[in-house]
């Protein structure tokens, strides 16, 4: 396992996207205070002017697809989601490496927003970065199912029972409280795992020299294609 550790960090030394993307939500939290925004519980007007998701406007401003994902309601969103994403997107970014990791995390979270455009964002404004770090966890669970035999197996038993109470735990408050997102966990969670299933993992050493650029060229087309399909369905109304 050592060896596998070893050249895993000396193929990806640096998890720079995952901390890009930390300093970038912390730093939209810090202009959102100021702002006016509360930092415990920002009114939800404000987080909707400032770029959150709620479907009459997002259908006429798609960019708050993306906007919505750098935007946190209140400080303990924020810290719960850096934290999932700091233990979770070093390790995905090793395993798929710097640019298909960003790719994975920026279109699961357009699938987790297009995701909320069914339930949370037709009744009230949606934020945060979960469902991309739904789609990060859904990368890893990917690995660990199509690639088992590729990984040392204490670290697949170790990760899989890691990466399941997150999902379960997550899913459970999801479901039991109002004010969690959860079409957007789930939105994330099967984008993420479906994306790197066509991605290729650079540990998997050979495959990824050979066919990365390809593979992940072919996942983006594909989620292209499956986010507009989402993207003409929301627009309808649901009854």
């Amino acid at each position: 396992m050592q060896e596998f550790l070893e050249r895993l960090f000396a193929a990806t030394p640096r998890t720079w996207v995952t901390t890009s993307i930390i300093v970038l939500n912390t730093s939209v939290w810090v202009l959102t205070l100021l702002a006016g925004a509360d930092v415990m519980n920002p009114r939800p007007q404000r987080l909707l002017e400032l770029g959150g998701s709620y479907l009459p406007a997002t259908l006429d401003q798609p960019w708050r697809l993306f906007t919505s994902t750098i935007l946190h309601a209140g400080v303990l969103h924020l810290a719960f989601n850096m934290w999932a994403l700091s233990s979770m997107g070093r390790i995905a970014e090793r395993f798929y490496g710097n640019g298909p990791f960003l790719l994975l995390y920026l279109l699961s979270g357009l699938f987790g927003a297009l995701a909320s455009l069914f339930f949370a964002a037709r009744e009230a404004v949606s934020v945060g970065a979960s469902g991309a770090i739904f789609g990060v966890t859904g990368a890893l669970l990917a690995a660990l199912v199509t690639k088992p035999h590729k990984l040392p197996a204490p670290l697949v038993r170790s990760m899989r029972g890691s990466l399941l109470f997150f999902i379960g735990y997550s899913l459970f408050m999801g479901f039991t409280t109002s004010v969690v997102d959860n079409a957007a966990h789930i939105g994330g969670l099967v984008a993420g795992f479906a994306i790197a299933t066509i991605m290729a993992e650079r540990f998997d050493w050979d495959e990824y020299h050979r066919h990365g650029h390809l593979r992940a060229a072919i996942a983006v087309a594909i989620s292209i294609f499956a986010a507009y399909g989402m993207w003409r369905l929301a627009a309808r109304p649901l009854f």
